[in-house]
Formats: structure tokens, C-alpha cells, sequence
């Protein structure tokens, strides 16, 4: 078994992702592996991800831009509640197609181990989503752990 070296998170920013990454860390101190964060976000199919969006005294933004910012205040809030201590994790936001970025960022960051949750999507919405963990499982380079994440109900 290849040496594991680091530990790649995707996270959706879901209230799950929390859990999610607390269950990473046990695999990251058992191996004294580094952990990375990465949240993709994919630009909606029938909007131009450059459409400005503006509101009265507020300077005009790509579509782009505000949900990348958006999503990396989230990301830093998601990291500063797990890590110690704080900034001892490596978190990041892209763009793209979910899957394909988080295998690239796998490959590129020469990660030894992907963990990975799935919300066990069924029928109608898995068939017209996809299943990324799916992709992810049947593509990567290295051994990808599927984490189950349960949706909280009240």
C-alpha cells in the first residue's frame, strides 16, 4: 500500500460537512497525514458564470466572484471550527465540474487517500445529478474512502 502522505476533503458546505471532516481528521492523525479542504463550485449549466450581479450601493460582481467569496468565508468558518490549532489545515475553493476538479486537485496535490461523503441520493435526483462520489470512486488515482452523510432532520 502506497505511503499516505496526505489527505484530500471535498466538502459542500452542507450542515454534514462538519461531521464529515472531523471523521477525516481521525484518519489524519492515525497516519500524521496533512488534510486538505476543497469546495468546487460549479457554475450553473444556463448561466454565464461572468453575468454581473449589482445591487443598490454595491459595486457590480461577477456571478463568479461573489459565490467563490461566498463559499471561501464559508470554507475558513468550516476550518477555523475543526482545526488546532486554527490555520493548521489546508483548505481552497475552485471552479468546475465537481468531479473532475476534485480528481485533478487529487492528482496534482499527489494526495494519498480522498475521503469523501455522499448524501445516498436516489431515483429522479441521482439520475439527473449524477452521482459525484461515483465518478470520483471510478476514476481516481489513489483509494477513495465514502462517507455516508445523514441528513439531520428536526
Amino acid at each position: 500500500m502506497p505511503f499516505l502522505s496526505r489527505i484530500l476533503v471535498p466538502v459542500d458546505l452542507s450542515e454534514e460537512a462538519l461531521a464529515l471532516v472531523q471523521y477525516a481528521l481521525h484518519y489524519a492523525q492515525a497516519f500524521s497525514a496533512p488534510l486538505e479542504l476543497i469546495h468546487v463550485w460549479e457554475p450553473p449549466q444556463y448561466v454565464a458564470p461572468d453575468l454581473l450581479v449589482a445591487a443598490p450601493g454595491w459595486d457590480s460582481q461577477s456571478l463568479e466572484k461573489v459565490a467563490v467569496d461566498t463559499a471561501h468565508k464559508r470554507l475558513v468558518a468550516l476550518a477555523e471550527q475543526v482545526s488546532q490549532p486554527p490555520g493548521a489545515l489546508q483548505y481552497r475553493v475552485v471552479v468546475g465540474e465537481t468531479a473532475t476538479a476534485i480528481l485533478r486537485a487529487a492528482e496534482e496535490g499527489k494526495h494519498g487517500l480522498i475521503i469523501l461523503g455522499t448524501h445516498g441520493r436516489r431515483g429522479l435526483p441521482r439520475l439527473l445529478m449524477g452521482s459525484v462520489a461515483q465518478k470520483v470512486v471510478a476514476r481516481a488515482h489513489c483509494p477513495v474512502l465514502t462517507v455516508h452523510l445523514y441528513e439531520h432532520t428536526k
